[in-house]
């Protein structure tokens, strides 16, 4: 038998080594679950989920993918809130990887990536539904497995995004939930700071799986939490430009923008999406099971063109696009209360703003009248 020439020699070390990977890292797996990602963000969840088939029926059942399934899930109750449909295939599917890695979790990505990974959408899913202090409880899963992520943290970047979120999340309810503290202090400390260094490395990565939720989580961060608008658009507007038919993104760019004074924009970056959704939902409510185009981010997104109006002063169209907001609000009874309190205040600011006081505390007194809206959102309105 003949000597192996140099390509050869160098191909068969090349399918080695690949094959010596864990197959999240393996060519064929990887291209294909980042193309199922790259789907699920700009809403094409048929491809998506036609992917993860081929996923499974090309490597069998594999824990990997039943964590991106269960992903995909949490992405669609993201984007659309008022529908409970895809809870229970969420729950399934997070009962599913745990199933796997309970069999299978023979490799640090697995047991402590994917093992971190399926726990955190847990208290993710608890924290979308409004139950807040449930999920820091639930969170207490993720203690046992912080260990393996910090050790492995440097080889793979997946888990300097975990890392990064647990080190931010532990500091924030830290410092802005006292009732929170009693159980928080079980938990190893956090570092803001750290942990956005370590979002903000993930999300510059192309490499891996976590790059886009990166992104996300620091606009999220940076809008919502940290107050910084300028850095939250940026991340945000990365997102809207890579991913256009995501309304999520658009929207919270918008509210950025709003943030930073640029009004104009604030409503140029959701108005071609309403106009599209007024197209693709004659009969509200829209839901995203049925339609790319849900009447939950609608809502919201009318919202903000009432807000930019209203620090314009153009008065009336800023009636205008709040009392559209209020009558797809009627439509949808399961819309979460916090989110509806903000909006019902940020209507009640241009009636008090407007002279019309009576109009805008009886916004106040509808909110004051709920149970299940946090007692900080009933308070009066700013000055």
């Amino acid at each position: 038998m003949g000597s192996v020439g140099p390509w050869a020699k160098a191909a068969l070390c090349a399918l080695l080594v690949a094959a010596a990977q864990p197959l999240p890292y393996q060519p064929a797996y990887r291209s294909q679950a980042l193309a199922a990602l790259q789907a699920l963000y700009n809403l094409d969840f048929s491809q998506a989920e036609a992917l993860f088939d081929q996923l499974e029926r090309e490597f069998g059942p594999y824990a990997g993918t039943s964590y991106l399934r269960a992903l995909a899930y949490s992405w669609r109750i993201e984007l659309d809130p008022t529908t409970t449909w895809f809870d229970s295939f969420w729950e399934r599917e997070l009962k599913r990887t745990d199933s796997l890695l309970r069999c299978c979790a023979h490799h640090p990505l697995e047991r402590y990536f994917l093992g971190f990974g399926q726990r955190a959408l847990e208290v993710r899913r608890l924290y979308i539904r409004g139950q807040t202090l449930a999920s820091v409880w639930k969170a207490r899963d993720l203690i046992a497995l912080l260990s393996g992520v910090r050790q492995y943290a440097s080889q793979y970047p997946e888990m300097q995004f975990e890392l990064g979120l647990y080190e931010y999340y532990i500091a924030y309810f830290m410092q802005n939930y006292p009732i929170m503290r009693p159980v928080l202090r079980l938990f190893p400390p956090g570092n803001a700071q750290r942990g956005l260094q370590r979002l903000e490395a993930c999300a510059r990565d192309s490499l891996n799986y976590t790059q886009h939720e990166a992104a996300y989580f620091l606009g999220y961060i940076y809008l919502y939490q940290a107050q910084q608008p300028e850095k939250a658009e940026y991340w945000l507007r990365i997102l809207s430009e890579r991913f256009p038919e995501n309304p999520l993104f658009r929207r919270m760019r918008a509210e950025a923008l709003h943030n930073l004074g640029r009004y104009e924009e604030a409503r140029k970056a959701v108005l071609p999406w309403l106009k599209a959704y007024e197209q693709a939902c004659p009969a509200p409510p829209c839901k995203l099971i049925f339609s790319r185009h849900p009447t939950s981010e609608a809502v919201q997104a009318y919202a903000l063109v009432g807000m930019a109006f209203r620090e314009e002063k153009r008065y009336a169209e800023a009636l205008a696009a709040f009392a559209r907001m209020d009558t797809l609000l009627k439509k949808l009874p399961s819309f979460p209360a916090p989110t509806y309190a903000r909006l019902q205040r940020e209507a009640a600011l241009l009636e008090k703003r407007m002279g019309n006081l009576k109009a805008a505390e009886a916004r106040l007194e509808a909110l004051r009248r709920r149970a299940d809206v946090p007692e900080f959102l009933k308070a009066p309105l700013p000055e």
